[in-house]
């Protein structure tokens, strides 16, 4: 899905469930946060 925006970027979450923003490790947090606050893409082939 990231592919058909641009500018679109993918974080893969490697674990259980459908959310992982709030509720799984700070690798997940650590990167939606920095995007939010100060635009800091996520790395191509980012996974936690």
């Amino acid at each position: 899905m990231a592919d058909q925006f641009p500018g679109g970027m993918l974080l893969t979450y490697e674990g259980l469930g459908h959310t992982a923003y709030g509720r799984s490790s700070a690798c997940v947090t650590d990167a939606v946060d920095a995007y939010l606050t100060d635009l800091k893409p996520v790395r191509p082939d980012a996974t936690c």
